[in-house]
């Protein structure tokens, strides 16, 4: 499962992805919550493909 410090890490991580995922979109300045969790899900399928 891995030390704490080694999950903390990993939602560091996918924060600062999630992040630069959305700076890719300047024009968009608001998301909805709807918009948030299918960025959030097209990010962790995609992370799992690799």
């Amino acid at each position: 499962m891995g030390t704490e410090a080694e999950r903390q890490d990993t939602r560091k991580a996918m924060a600062f992805d999630l992040c630069n995922i959305i700076d890719e979109n300047p024009q968009q300045q608001t998301y909805t919550a709807e918009e948030v969790k299918k960025l959030i899900k097209v990010y962790v399928t995609t992370k799992e493909e690799k």
